[in-house]
């Protein structure tokens, strides 16, 4: 092997896309890494008249440092690439940590989208043959720089084959082009969707009227559920609504309980004092209307629920005992006073509650009578499509380890469950997933994660 970065790099080692007129410093660029120029990708961008630029990260670091250089002589909007896994052993390579550190910096401050071999992620080089003649680095090695670039902001993708990686960077640049800033899918018919819907609509009437926000609210339905979809610009200094989605279900606690502390929340963000009365008699009113409802719908739930286990049980004659231990199942299921939040409201936490509420508590009832009960909860907690158990289980661990991506995940999980949702959505919720459980996996040592990534592809019909 060659001593020298010179020796391993030769300058005609990155031969370059040539736009088909010259780059204009005036307008946006999507920057392109690697070899993910594929012709599906170049035609999105021709006929969308975007300019690019292609640059390689398999070479020397002064390209890298040209690299960079885009960043100050465009407005990049986006950066879509395929990172090997030779490049991962530069990203910890001491003469590269400089550049390293500014190039990966600036990647991750804009909407990208790197995509790395699924084996690569999995720590495993399965396919023999290539190992032969291209091995990859150390384990630990490629493991340090996956966490580096995560760190740093950048995206990373888990992919297969190469038209994965063209449906998905087309439908990624798509989004960048519709300012899709936040997604979140509510079942229909489940327990709240009704409710969730109007959360979402005073979210969005909250950003631009507080935040001062441009954001437009998406909805498409499918027979199963709805997906809503947030374009626009985020604040300052983030590229998505999560942290903001969390303020306002907060705030909206807030106005129910402390309408005069909700009111100098909004004068701290400088809304004037006409504007704050307004507001505070407006949304003091739908978040005292948002908990009746909740509660009123949750009150309906647990009488269908007692009334539906008394046909049921009619014949097998339950016990008082019996019957009060399965109430108090039917009611640790469906608290009767919940916050209003996103948690509740939005998405994902009837499942998650029949999941573990059912698992951690044990009774003194006959097994007979506890799948049933489950069952019928079940049904009429999460509306009208049937969830398999890894569905449930997904909810759970992602309640639990999803962190401040909960709410992207737990859509992704509803997606690859819904039919009628498009099918680059479900790809793109596979590969999230996807991501979730191998780090997952990696951190914990637990295996069940196989098992669920079986449920994912099976969803998609792989």
């Amino acid at each position: 092997m060659s001593n020298t970065i010179d020796d391993q790099f030769p300058e005609t080692s990155e031969p370059e896309i040539e736009f088909e007129y010259q780059l204009d410093p005036a307008k946006p660029l999507v920057l392109l890494l690697g070899w993910v120029d594929h012709e599906g990708i170049v035609s999105s961008l021709k006929a969308s008249g975007r300019q690019y630029k292609k640059k390689l990260l398999d070479s020397l670091p002064k390209n890298w440092e040209s690299t960079v250089g885009l960043f100050t002589q465009f407005k990049v909007t986006a950066v879509v690439g395929k990172i090997p896994a030779h490049v991962l052993s530069l990203v910890q390579d001491e003469r590269y940590s400089d550049i390293c550190e500014r190039l990966f910096s600036a990647i991750g401050a804009i909407p990208n989208q790197i995509f790395v071999f699924e084996d690569i992620l999995e720590g495993e080089q399965k396919d023999k043959f290539r190992e032969q003649y291209s091995p990859y680095p150390a384990k630990e090695v490629m493991e340090t720089a996956i966490a580096f670039l995560r760190d740093h902001g950048v995206h990373i993708v888990p992919y297969t084959t190469r038209a994965e990686v063209t449906v998905l960077a087309e439908a990624f640049l798509d989004d960048v082009d519709k300012n899709l800033i936040f997604r979140m899918y509510v079942p229909t018919g489940r327990l709240w969707a009704a409710e969730a819907d109007r959360f979402l609509q005073l979210f969005q009437d909250y950003l631009t009227r507080v935040e001062r926000l441009e954001v437009r609210l998406d909805q498409n339905r499918t027979e199963h559920g709805v997906v809503y979809e947030f374009h626009g610009h985020p604040p300052a200094g983030q590229s998505n609504l999560e942290s903001d989605f969390q303020e306002f279900s907060r705030i909206m606690a807030l106005f129910e309980a402390d309408p005069d502390a909700a009111a100098k929340l909004l004068a701290g963000k400088g809304t004037n004092a006409h504007e704050i009365a307004r507001l505070v008699t407006k949304y003091s009113k739908e978040a005292k209307r948002l908990q009746l409802d909740i509660r009123h719908e949750a009150e309906a739930k647990s009488v269908s629920i007692r009334q539906r286990l008394e046909s049921e049980f009619l014949d097998l004659d339950p016990t008082s005992e019996e019957w009060e231990q399965m109430k108090a199942l039917v009611r640790g299921a469906i608290p009767h006073r919940p916050p209003i939040s996103g948690d509740v409201v939005a998405l994902g936490s009837a499942a998650a509650l029949v999941a573990s509420g059912t698992v951690q508590i044990t009774y003194n009832v006959r097994p007979q009578f506890i799948g049933t009960v489950n069952g019928v909860i079940a049904e009429e907690i999460n509306g009208n499509q049937h969830f398999e158990p890894e569905h449930h289980q997904l909810i759970e661990l992602i309640a639990r380890h999803g962190s401040d991506r909960s709410k992207e995940l737990e859509t992704a999980v509803y997606e690859i469950a819904d039919k009628g949702v498009e099918k680059i959505g479900r790809l793109r919720a596979k590969q999230k997933l996807t991501t979730f459980l191998v780090e997952f996996g990696k951190k914990t040592g637990d295996i069940a994660f196989g098992v669920l990534q079986t449920y994912i592809e099976k969803q998609l019909g792989l």
